[in-house]
C-alpha cells in the first residue's frame, strides 16, 4: 500500500538556518527532499504484518502460517477514484537483512512485505529508490508487552542526496479494547499511535507537519484498521493533505 507524489512546476531556492546559513540552490534537491519525506511516511502507514517467535501459550498479533489470507479495503477520502482492495498471503520464504529473518508477504497490489517478531517486537522491511539512491528502513512499529502510555522512539536519516531527518514516535495508546471493523467484533486490541516528525522539515521557515496516524491489532489476525491522516506545508512550495483508511474486510488464518 503505496502512494507516489509527483511534484510539478517550478520551485525556488530556499534557506535553511541551523547555527549558519545552509543554501540549497537546486529545484531538484528540494523536490526530492519533500518526496522523501512523503515517501517515508507513506511507509511508515503501510506497516501492518509481522514473523514468528511465538511464545507458548501467547497470542501473537498476526499469523504468518503459510496460506493464510488477508483483504484489506482502502480508502482515499479526498480522492475517491484511487480507492483500492488487496489481499495479503502469507507465503512460505523467508529472507534475511542486517543479520535478521523477515517472512514474506505478497501483495495482490504492490511488491512483497517483509516482517518479523523478535520476542515482543514487531518489525517492518522496506527497500524504496529515490533516484539512483537505495533506502532501506526497518520499522519496530508494535510492542505487544508494554504498558498502555509506553512509547518509543527511531531516528532515520534518509540519503537522498541531501539528508532528510525523521523521527517515528509510537505511543500504546490502548490494550484489551474492543473494536469492531466491518461486521466483525474483535477483542483484546492493541491501539497505537504514530506520530512522524521531521528537523529536515521544521528548518524551512513558516513549515509544518503534523501526522495523526491510529493502528488497531488483533491477536492472531494483526491489522485490522489504520485511519492516516498526513499534513506538509511548505508555504510558496507545496502543501499536501492525505486522509486514508485502511480497514479489513475479511482473513482466513490457517
Amino acid at each position: 500500500m503505496k502512494a507516489f507524489w509527483i511534484f510539478s512546476g517550478i520551485i525556488s531556492e530556499f534557506t535553511l538556518t541551523l547555527g549558519s546559513v545552509l543554501i540549497l540552490n537546486t529545484k531538484n534537491i528540494m523536490k526530492k527532499l519533500l518526496l522523501g519525506l512523503l515517501i517515508y511516511s507513506l511507509f511508515i502507514i503501510s506497516c501492518k504484518n509481522d514473523n514468528p517467535d511465538p511464545s507458548p501459550g501467547v497470542d501473537k498479533f498476526m499469523s504468518v502460517t503459510a496460506g493464510s489470507t488477508w483483504n484489506y479495503s482502502y480508502t482515499d477520502n479526498n480522492a475517491s477514484a484511487n480507492n483500492y482492495n488487496y489481499m495479503l498471503t502469507s507465503t512460505d520464504r523467508d529472507t534475511s537483512s542486517a543479520g535478521k529473518s523477515y517472512h514474506v508477504f505478497s501483495n495482490s497490489n504492490g511488491p512483497n512485505e517483509y516482517y518479523n517478531i523478535t520476542g515482543s517486537d514487531y518489525f517492518t522491511l522496506q527497500v524504496f529508490s529515490l533516484g539512483t539512491t537505495d533506502t532501506t528502513l526497518t520499522n519496530l512499529y508494535l510492542k505487544d508487552n508494554v504498558a498502555a502510555g509506553t512509547t518509543w522512539a527511531q531516528d532515520y536519516m534518509i540519503d537522498i542526496g541531501l539528508p532528510v531527518n525523521v523521527t517515528v514516535t509510537n505511543k500504546l495508546e490502548a490494550k484489551g479494547i474492543n473494536l469492531t471493523v466491518g461486521a466483525t467484533a474483535y477483542t483484546n486490541v492493541i491501539h497505537i499511535i504514530t506520530t512522524i516528525t521531521s528537523s529536515t522539515i521544521a528548518l524551512i521557515p513558516g513549515s509544518s507537519l503534523t501526522t495523526d496516524i491510529h493502528y488497531y491489532y488483533a491477536p492472531k489476525v494483526g491489522l485490522i484498521q489504520n485511519d492516516s491522516k498526513i499534513d506538509v506545508d511548505v508555504p510558496g512550495i507545496i502543501t499536501q493533505h492525505t486522509d486514508t483508511k485502511t480497514t479489513l474486510t475479511s482473513a482466513t488464518i490457517l
